[in-house]
């Protein structure tokens, strides 16, 4: 008989673990100067084991030496469900093709988000429509535009402590009312650090 196999799969959509990959992945200064307005293209392995955490990632061809900077952007994301045979865990191997773009576009970096609008922001903030009432320390920065007519848009969370509520954070901040006051002059691109403690 021929084994029942179910491959290795993340706990959150693969896209948004690439994701949020990308945005932890650190890439050096030089680096980044040199390949300004470009983009670098890694291709990498994981290597998933039985308990469904990453081991000892490794970049194909790395020239840039950027393997140390994958690990620790793997190490801040969540398990996988491992890869099994006959409903037995098994260690396997992913690879992925990475595609980051540089940009050298200061006007496009994001800036902190005025107290005033961040006042805003925790007043209209219902973490209980997040995460319900489980007990979780919540860390995130959440990168997003306000346009000139007070409305947010391109919303994006860029480090999280909990990538499995991404969705719903994006969805709960996509339905936020417009600012109405301290909108900017020109469309302008924000982050907002947010943690959220339960003791």
């Amino acid at each position: 008989m021929k084994a029942q196999t179910v491959e290795a799969s993340t706990i959150i959509p693969t896209n948004e673990y690439l994701d949020l990959l990308t945005a932890n992945l650190e890439i050096p200064e030089e680096i980044s100067k040199k390949h300004q307005n470009s983009s670098i293209d890694i291709t990498f392995i994981l290597t998933i084991t039985k308990d469904g955490s990453v081991f000892n990632p490794k970049i194909q061809n790395d020239s840039l030496n950027l393997e140390s900077n994958l690990k620790k952007a793997v190490e801040k994301l969540p398990k996988w469900n491992p890869k099994t045979e006959d409903g037995t865990a098994v260690v396997s191997r992913k690879a992925f093709n990475l595609s980051i773009f540089i940009t050298s576009d200061k006007s496009t970096e994001a800036i902190a988000l005025p107290p005033d609008i961040a006042k805003h922001f925790m007043k209209v903030f219902d973490v209980n429509k997040i995460i319900g009432d489980q007990s979780l320390n919540l860390n995130f920065i959440i990168d997003f535009y306000i346009e000139i007519d007070g409305s947010f848009s391109e919303i994006d969370i860029t480090k999280s402590s909990h990538p499995e509520y991404n969705s719903k954070i994006l969805n709960y901040f996509s339905s936020l009312p417009k600012l109405k006051e301290s909108i900017p002059e020109k469309r302008t691109k924000y982050f907002l650090p947010i943690k959220i403690n339960f003791s």
